[in-house]
C-alpha cells in the first residue's frame, strides 16, 4: 500500500528503489546516525531490503517499507520504514531517512506522520515506537512535533561509524488521539 501526503509519495519499496536508496546511504551526513553504516555496494543494499521487498507478498506482513518522493518533480527524498512487532503486542517501530539536500522543509515530520497515520488507521496498532541517537536533534525535533513523546534513554546501544552512542526512545500511543 502507497502512502501519500500533501507534499509527498511513499511508494512500497522495490528493486527499482536500490540504486536511489544506495546512493542516499553512501551520503556520509546520512550514514552519520545509520547503525548499518555506509553499504559496500548497490548488491549490499539489496541484501538489506530483500525481506522488505519479499515481504508485501505475506499475508501477514510485519514490514513495511517506503520509498519517498515529492509529487510535484517526482524526485527521490529518502526511504520510510516500519517494522511490526509480535501480534499480542499490537506495536511497531518507524525509522526514516532523508537525502541532505531536502533536510529542514518539514519533509521528515510529514513523512512521520503518515506513517503514524497508516499504523493507526490501517493497522489498528496500539503503539508505535522511533530510536533516535541523541546527537541526532534534527530527528529528535521531527519525533516531537509529530506527536511523540521520549520515554526514556538506553546507554551506549547504538553502534554507529564514531562509536557506540545513546539512544532516546521516542513512542505514541493510539489513545494519545493525535491520529
Amino acid at each position: 500500500m502507497d502512502l501519500e501526503t500533501n507534499r509527498l509519495r511513499m511508494h512500497q519499496i522495490s528493486e527499482d528503489h536500490i540504486s536511489e536508496i544506495y546512493k542516499m546511504n553512501c551520503m556520509s551526513e546520512v550514514a552519520r546516525f545509520n547503525t548499518t553504516g555506509i553499504p559496500d555496494s548497490p548488491e549490499v543494499t539489496a541484501t538489506l531490503l530483500q525481506k522488505v521487498i519479499y515481504d508485501k507478498f505475506l499475508n501477514k506482513r510485519t514490514l513495511f517499507g517506503w520509498a519517498i518522493y515529492l509529487k510535484d518533480t517526482k524526485r527521490f527524498i529518502g526511504e520510510l520504514g516500519m517494522q511490526l512487532s509480535a501480534p499480542k503486542y499490537n506495536r511497531a517501530e518507524i525509522h526514516y531517512s532523508l537525502v541532505p539536500q531536502f533536510w529542514g522543509n518539514g519533509y521528515a515530520t510529514e513523512t512521520v506522520k503518515a506513517a503514524l497515520t497508516f499504523g493507526f488507521n490501517t493497522l489498528h496498532l496500539h503503539r508505535i515506537e522511533a530510536g533516535v541517537a541523541v546527537d541526532n536533534i534534527a530527528s529528535v525535533k521531527v519525533l516531537e512535533k509529530a506527536g511523540m513523546q521520549r520515554e526514556g534513554r538506553k546507554r551506549k546501544i547504538l553502534p554507529l561509524a564514531e562509536g557506540w552512542t545513546d539512544n532516546f526512545g521516542y513512542a505514541i500511543l493510539k489513545e494519545d488521539g493525535l491520529y
